[in-house]
């Protein structure tokens, strides 16, 4: 009886040898077929040499090697490579045979299929890496504010199927009351395999990140062959939403058997959640709300750059999440495991293209560029629920004919791959006017689902806070249907001066600002963390940093954290008073500026006592009255995270 061939993945990353090639020999001298002993050594791969002492600013060609076995019963699987991602070039020679390249997309997860390259016994990976500025990638040249780090900075894995295996599910969840219908696409990695008639697809679906873990489905996936795809429909009951203080997963897991035969198992997450915009607010779950977060610039580890481990991944998350941060912005494509952290923790991402930069010109190459970017980004983080937007670009030249035609081009892509999530641009050229007074035509953004606009109004653009509400009210004047967030507001030193006391002022000051412009519907505050960036303006370290941040570098929070997590909570206690026999009788408010959304089944902490907030509309105010000892008043979402505590 044959036994089950099981789906294996085998972690590369760890010890790789390396090399810098900064002499461009490694082509001349084939070190496809092996490095130079006299010249490589031994990392450990999540790897950037940009952290490495004299190679800070080494911007061009490394190489690197590594080793794996196979035996003779592996012979007749599929094997692919995964890399989760290496910047930003890659060239991929398997026993000295070029296999793949993925070039110019430094941030995105690939594939690389070395099936028929392989052997029994040993095999030599090497990969030849450039982190060289570049005007055919994306981010551009070097019109970027972040690392340009180098390297395999993920990890690498080697992934061993049988031939009837899954390439990758896609999962479309939509509901109506708490009726859940799931649409399946499964792609297989040889289409012809689902026609035979031997082939059975099993899912179980599972609650996954709730209180209970019961199967809500078993049964076999029966559905439509079209396009390479496989595609089923199952009916769900009595389901559970995603939200970000609410964060139900479900998790599916196929199981493919020929002739009864198990040859694959794969596995994914997602939610149950919708996202629109209407009214100039987001509508999450069929509630309108406005958002509050905060950018956190990944890669800014000294010690690791962009090859951070989970715990730096964690203490940044964590960070953001005990800021009361629910909504974010990455500028690039970020490791599974920052999603994932997401979709179990509560925050809302936008995940953009790396277009930056006005010099960045929106030609064919970049454009191209771009969509293969997008289908990367789309089609790997399709099943997040934590994603609610993709973005397209950042600070471009948008009022330019040539730039509003590439992003509607890249826009339209979006909604092919995806029709329900938002697709936005953001722009720092919203203000000059409709149509502008220095280009002809209006600003882009509000082409899309939600203006994205980096308000600097005191800074960069060199004017001051006075004018920034009469600039929002233009802004809605002009672009009256599309609502409006502030993708970006901070205060960078030491191009501007006032410290944090500066940052902590101002900061208080916009909040109010944008909370009383209707046309507002959220705010991400830019940003988390002092980081690393070679347009850095600061040079405490060997790599140039931009100090921008409510936490230092090193992750050690500036008195501004505290301003931006009590202006981020989402209600307040606006009065405390004692009665007789230790009761004390507690005021909230739930805002309904910015941020404003319901709480449900919120936590008050008084003492040894709890209280359950059970829902608390914006602006609405409820007195509760406990009986307890204590020194101050704590109120926790029901993730366990503190929005804040007031003393009594």
């Amino acid at each position: 009886m044959q036994s089950e061939e099981k789906r294996e993945i085998k972690l590369l990353s760890g010890e790789w040898t390396f090399c810098i090639d900064s002499l461009q020999k490694g082509v001349k001298e084939k070190w496809n077929k092996g490095l130079p002993s006299n010249d490589k050594k031994v990392v450990k791969v999540p790897h950037t040499w940009n952290v490495e002492e004299g190679l800070e600013s080494y911007f061009g060609t490394a190489w690197y090697e590594k080793s794996f076995q196979l035996s003779s019963k592996d012979m007749n699987k599929i094997h692919r490579l995964q890399f989760d991602a290496v910047y930003h070039d890659a060239i991929i020679y398997l026993n000295g045979k070029k296999v793949a390249e993925h070039l110019n997309s430094g941030y995105n997860r690939f594939f690389v299929d070395i099936t028929d390259a392989v052997k029994e016994g040993d095999n030599q990976i090497v990969v030849k890496v450039s982190n060289e500025f570049s005007r055919s990638n994306i981010p551009f040249d070097v019109s970027f504010d972040w690392a340009n780090d180098g390297g395999i900075y993920r990890n690498v894995y080697l992934v061993s199927t049988s031939r009837q295996a899954i390439e990758k599910a896609w999962i479309d969840p939509s509901f109506k009351g708490t009726e859940g219908n799931v649409k399946v696409r499964l792609k297989f990695l040889e289409e012809g395999i689902v026609k035979s008639k031997n082939l059975k697809v099993k899912a179980v679906i599972q609650e996954e990140n709730q209180k209970s873990n019961k199967v809500v489905f078993e049964g076999e996936v029966k559905g439509n062959f079209k396009k390479g795809q496989l595609t089923y429909n199952i009916e769900l009951s009595d389901i559970n939403l995603w939200h970000f203080d609410h964060p139900n997963l479900y998790k599916v897991t196929f199981s493919v058997f020929d002739n009864d035969i198990k040859k694959d198992e794969y596995s994914t997450t997602f939610g149950f959640r919708t996202i629109e915009v209407t009214n100039n607010r987001y509508v999450l779950n069929g509630e309108e709300v406005r958002l509050v977060g905060v950018e956190w610039m990944p890669g800014s580890t000294l010690e690791r750059g962009m090859a951070e481990n989970i715990q730096d991944f964690e203490n940044n998350l964590k960070l953001m999440k005990e800021a009361n941060c629910i909504y974010t912005r990455f500028h690039w494509q970020q490791d599974e495991y920052i999603l994932d952290w997401c979709d179990r923790n509560g925050i809302l991402v936008q995940e953009d293209i790396p277009y930056w930069g006005v010099v960045t010109p929106m030609n064919d190459t970049l454009v191209n560029n771009g969509l293969v970017q997008l289908n990367e980004m789309v089609k790997d983080h399709y099943n997040h629920p934590s994603i609610i937007a993709w973005g397209i670009g950042n600070e471009l030249s948008s009022h330019e004919q040539q730039t509003t035609a590439a992003l509607q081009q890249l826009h339209d892509a979006s909604k092919q791959l995806d029709p329900n999530r938002l697709v936005n641009y953001v722009s720092n050229q919203t203000h000059w006017g409709y149509p502008s007074e220095k280009k002809g035509l209006p600003d882009v953004s509000a082409s899309f689902d939600m203006i994205m606009f980096n308000e600097y109004f005191s800074t960069w653009y060199e004017q001051s806070l006075d004018v920034v509400p009469a600039a929002l009210q233009k802004i809605r004047e002009e672009y009256p249907n599309t609502a409006l967030t502030i993708a970006e507001w901070g205060i960078c030193e030491p191009q501007f001066k006032g410290g944090d006391e500066r940052r902590r002022k101002e900061m208080v000051e916009q909040i109010k600002m944008y909370g009383e412009a209707d046309g507002v519907a959220g705010a991400i505050y830019f940003c988390l963390n002092d980081y690393r960036t070679h347009m850095g303006e600061d040079f405490t370290y060997n790599y140039p940093q931009r100090v921008h941040g409510v936490c230092d570098i090193h992750l050690e929070k500036k008195p501004s954290y505290q301003i931006l997590k009590g202006i981020s909570a989402p209600v307040e206690v606006v009065e405390v008073k004692k009665w007789e026999g230790d009761v004390v009788e507690i005021t909230l408010k739930c805002k309904k500026g910015i941020p404003a959304y319901t709480l449900n089944n919120y936590i008050l902490k008084y003492g040894d006592e709890n209280v359950i907030i059970d829902q608390l509309a914006p602006g609405e105010v409820r007195k509760i009255k406990i009986k307890g000892v204590g020194k101050e008043v704590k109120i926790y979402r029901p993730t366990g995270f503190e929005v804040g505590a007031w003393e009594v």
